[in-house]
């Protein structure tokens, strides 16, 4: 039967350790403590960031209306506090061309019932241009129109919603 010997505690002290070196606790402890704040108030920024951009996925990921196509495959999104009270506000905008109606878009976004940031239908609003010249020149197929998709939910720590 071998049995180990025991550890001599001279050899432990002979062991280089990092957190032994002089000024390194004190630099992982200012580290951490500068870290630690910037997490806080970040965090929930970035959670909510995850949540638009999940809702501009949704839009994507849902098929287009007939005779309509994407202007560019981006969006313009942002969470911010519109108007007053303690709330995230979520908005996207999406840029497409159709041969369809303001209101025949509208309608098929309203059917659509893309789910928003916690699971209630978004809000849609559908912007085209006003009646110029320059609308008339671009015919009933290549109508430029903004699909605009809203949301909104509590505040939480995001302090961008406050």
């Amino acid at each position: 039967m071998s049995t180990d010997s025991p550890i001599d505690p001279q050899d432990l002290l002979r062991r280089p350790s990092l957190l032994g070196k002089p000024g390194v606790g004190c630099l992982v402890a200012v580290v951490l403590a500068l870290l630690f704040p910037v997490l806080l108030i970040m965090a929930p920024m970035w959670i909510n960031d995850g949540k638009l951009d999940d809702l501009t996925e949704r839009f994507f990921a849902h098929p287009l209306p007939p005779q309509t196509s994407f202007t560019d495959h981006s969006a313009d999104g942002s969470i911010a506090l519109r108007g007053n009270g303690n709330h995230c506000d979520y908005l996207v905008r999406f840029s497409l061309t159709t041969g369809l109606s303001e209101k025949e878009i509208f309608d098929y976004y309203a059917k659509a019932r893309i789910r928003g940031i916690e699971t209630e239908p978004v809000t849609v609003t559908v912007y085209g241009p006003m009646h110029s010249s320059t609308f008339g020149q671009i015919g009933h197929h290549n109508r430029p129109v903004v699909v605009e998709l809203f949301d909104s939910t509590d505040a939480g720590f995001d302090l961008r919603c406050h």
